[in-house]
């Protein structure tokens, strides 16, 4: 008989992890998020012009000191924070676009990846457990939920860091079985990878230590194996966390919003309101099925309890404003599975094995086929990116080429992120922010003030600080800030200055015209 080779019995998993991967991909071309502008969500284009600006810097050949390359490179594309957040997004998704080219879809294919990524480790636990087909279906519930399909279309880091939180915990399963030191490293690699792509996945980094404990595994404490894991934590982690430091508390909340224990109950019910009602109390009852067997508990559930406990309690703990649902990607994959497991432990124990061979694979197949269908149903596509068309008519000028831009004031990031796919010779142009040449304001927005009185002081400042073109964008928000109405009376103002030179309209009509205004000489 021909032996089976490692290769072979891999075929299907691998089949599942690209099917997986088509499935994202299928969500984000449903909605167009290719041809889509960066509105997903306020840091979007951050994320993306932060790893343009890697890419560009490999392709430099590393020829200055990178921390000299990222100040001049704001000083033209102003729109990164690259120190803030860590570098193992950046890192990756710069590599990316070194090999595939920069644009919306190679981006928007690292977050499918990692989406695929996370659906696919929660299919090789589910099946263990459930068996293959309830490892597909368990996947596809989990790509389908309606938070997890809104992320896999933005360029963000939620996705890739909930991918390196789950492998920590499946790589820290493999240590568990067999303790070498092979299995300590990639499962340190996985922790590591997961604080340097957000420190919300930090909580991975306590996995080992604490699963060690809960199993009883004390032995394991003092193996040269389990130093090694955490060295090579330390050794990832520690230099980046020490370098920026100063960085540690910009962005966040300055005090708690409510004691701990007020914030348990919101972030627990937030956890299951990502599954739609039907799914939802499918969960509950495969996770009350489980605790009523505790029987059936072996260090595979202990793990993905810590790990779902790990994802929740930190931003317990932590100053972040809410329960944001996207925090919330990695405690939703593993209530999957473990309400799969208590599924299948119920079936088996009042149904018997042979029933669970069928009933288990039936049971999961049906409510994939009753839920994902209606998951996917009606998404409304993204709108029309009228940005794009501005930015083409800009980089397409050659008298235009290296010029000063102001950009649209309610849209900074996402017209950078535009320029950084379009222009060839990054970064070509200097781009500024109304909001930080005209204004003041910190972090989270707070503390406003305008550095002007009036549109007559900002046009005597521009008089003196030329700029070459402003990027417009009608605003519909209302009341608008100061340096945005000083901005529109000046555009509008009969004596200016500023010479209309291009207007971009919708198909949609409710969509607010695009402009672009060239300086004029002054008599």
């Amino acid at each position: 008989m021909k032996q089976i080779t490692s290769f072979q019995k891999a075929i299907p998993s691998l089949g599942v992890a690209l099917g997986f991967l088509l499935f994202c991909l299928f969500i984000q071309n449903s909605v167009g998020a290719r041809d889509a502008a960066f509105l997903a969500y306020p840091d979007e284009p951050s994320h993306f012009v932060g790893s343009v600006m890697v890419r560009d810097y490999l392709a430099s050949g590393l020829s200055t000191n990178p921390y000299s390359f990222a100040q001049s490179y704001y000083s033209r594309y102003p729109f990164f924070a690259v120190g803030y957040w860590p570098p193992m997004f950046y890192i990756w998704t710069g590599f990316w676009f070194l090999v595939f080219g920069v644009g919306k879809f190679q981006a928007l294919f690292m977050s499918a990846g990692a989406a695929a990524g996370i659906a696919w480790l929660l299919f090789t636990l589910v099946r263990k457990r459930a068996g293959f087909v309830a490892g597909c279906c368990a996947g596809l519930l989990f790509l389908s939920l309606t938070e997890v399909q809104y992320w896999t279309s933005a360029v963000m880091v939620d996705l890739m860091v909930g991918f390196f939180a789950f492998a920590a915990a499946v790589r820290l399963l493999s240590y568990l079985n067999r303790p070498t030191y092979a299995n300590a490293i990639l499962c340190a690699l996985c922790c590591g990878c997961a604080t340097l792509t957000k420190y919300s996945g930090a909580y991975a980094c306590i996995l080992p230590l604490a699963a060690c404990i809960l199993l009883g595994r004390f032995s394991l404490l003092r193996q040269p194996s389990f130093l090694v894991l955490h060295a090579v934590i330390i050794a990832m982690v520690a230099p980046w966390v020490l370098w920026t430091s100063k960085l540690s508390e910009v962005g966040l909340p300055q005090e708690q919003r409510g004691t701990i224990v007020s914030r348990v109950g919101p972030f627990l019910r937030e956890s299951l309101r990502l599954f739609p009602p039907a799914l939802a109390i499918v969960v509950v009852i495969g996770l009350v099925a489980l605790l009523l067997m505790p029987k059936v508990w072996r260090q595979d559930m202990v793990v993905i309890v810590l790990l779902y406990a790990g994802s929740v309690g930190l931003l317990i703990v932590s100053p972040v404003v809410g329960p944001e649902r996207r925090y919330l990607l990695v405690a939703s994959a593993s209530l999957l599975v473990l309400s799969f497991a208590g599924w299948a432990a119920a079936i088996k124990r009042f149904g018997g094995l042979r029933a669970g061979t069928w009933a288990i694979p039936a049971l999961a197949a049906i409510l994939t086929v009753s839920i994902v269908p209606a998951q996917l149903r009606g998404r409304p596509r993204l709108p029309e990116n009228l940005i794009r068309r501005a930015v083409k008519t800009i980089v397409e000028n050659p008298a235009w080429v290296g010029k000063r831009i102001l950009v649209a004031p309610d849209l900074e990031g996402p017209v950078i992120a535009e320029f950084a796919i379009q222009d060839r010779h990054r970064p070509g142009y200097t781009l500024l922010r109304p909001g930080k040449l005209f204004a003041d304001r910190d972090w989270m927005g707070g503390h406003y003030q305008s550095h002007f009185q009036s549109s007559e002081e900002m046009v005597a400042y521009l008089h003196q600080n030329p700029v070459d073109l402003i990027v417009w964008h009608r605003q519909t928000q209302e009341p608008l800030l100061a340096h945005q109405r000083y901005m529109e009376e000046m555009l509008a103002a009969r004596d200016s200055s500023w010479h209309r030179v291009a207007t971009f309209n919708s198909v949609d009509r409710s969509q607010p015209a695009w402009e672009i205004y060239e300086s004029q000489p002054r008599p």
